[in-house]
């Protein structure tokens, strides 16, 4: 696992096509927040800025493109899985849990729903990828 001062992102975020206008903007909120002073005072490891912030655009496939989008996750200190039935049934977003996870970093991921439901029922509202339903659940 990688020292947190070696990571180019401070996260990398996750998100089906069909939610990029969300995805849009929550990397710019998060590479425009800055963090309070009174909690940089109590946490002198924290970054004034949690940016940069890697939301990949592109709609190609291919093994370059896997290759680069694996690169980025590496280099990406969380992941932010954002949650929809959209999301749900993408196999891109599936595939970028289940790295973070492979490579010790369940911790790291924040998951944010937009819609639907985790664990739901009713299988159309799920918002989870297999990924992060095949987690345990904490208690």
């Amino acid at each position: 696992m990688q020292d947190e001062k070696n990571f180019k992102y401070y996260a990398f975020i996750s998100y089906s096509h069909k939610d990029k206008k969300i995805a849009k903007q929550l990397q710019k909120f998060l590479e425009r927040y800055r963090l309070p002073a009174v909690i940089l005072k109590a946490h002198k490891d924290l970054p004034k800025r949690l940016n940069p912030v890697f939301m990949d655009e592109s709609n190609l496939v291919g093994v370059a493109l896997h290759d680069a989008l694996r690169e980025n996750l590496e280099r990406a200190n969380y992941l932010i899985v954002i949650c929809s039935p959209n999301s749900a049934k993408s196999e891109y977003v599936n595939d970028e849990v289940k790295y973070f996870i492979e490579h010790g970093r369940a911790n790291k991921i924040v998951p944010l729903i937009i819609d639907g439901v985790p664990h739901a029922e009713n299988k159309a509202q799920e918002c989870f990828v297999k990924a992060l339903l095949d987690l345990p659940r904490e208690q």
